[in-house]
């Protein structure tokens, strides 16, 4: 018995029993199943609800499992090829251990999008016009934290001069530049 990853519409993996036994294939209603993604974690708890064949109902087309998960609370529905009965049910009491998992071969599926990751980088031109736009803000900014002044050194000077001219405001008090 084999444990394979398969796509779903080409790129939803879920993963499917290859050369199962006939052991494994005996159903009953309740009984204890095993699906595949839970292969490797025994002792989660699913019974069987219900067997369907192809063309037997609606939504299992090409037919499929019905399975409670715990005590009966959840229903979750499988492919026909994504569930066994339990080793447990057959007294099997090493299945899906550590030191027993040479047995299960999990092949992953080609990466179906070659190419380069990341981002790509940046044409020696936009790089410098941006450099060129970065230096421009810096050049505002005086050296200061916080949001750019919006006046050059040489109008702040300018306004400084006409404020210290003046009296001042109401009651005395100098005006904020």
């Amino acid at each position: 018995m084999k444990i394979i990853e398969k796509l779903k519409d080409g790129y939803i993996p879920y993963k499917v029993y290859e050369d199962v036994e006939l052991q494994f294939k005996n159903f009953v209603k309740s009984v204890r199943v095993l699906p595949a993604d839970f292969f490797h974690e025994p002792n989660e708890y699913f019974t069987l609800k219900a067997i369907y064949n192809p063309g037997e109902k609606k939504t299992f087309p090409n037919g499929g499992f019905e399975v409670y998960y715990g005590d009966g609370g959840c229903v979750y529905s499988y492919d026909l090829d994504q569930v066994i009965v339990h080793p447990y049910v057959l007294g099997i009491k090493t299945f899906g251990n550590k030191e027993n998992t040479n047995e299960v071969k999990i092949s992953k599926p080609k990466n179906t999008t070659p190419g380069k990751k990341g981002r790509k980088p940046l044409s020696v031109e936009e790089k410098a016009k941006r450099e060129q736009e970065k230096a421009l803000k810096h050049s505002k900014s005086n050296g200061k934290r916080g949001r750019p002044s919006k006046y050059t050194p040489e109008e702040k000077a300018k306004r400084l001069a006409k404020m210290e001219a003046s009296k001042g405001g109401k009651r005395g008090r100098k005006k904020r530049i």
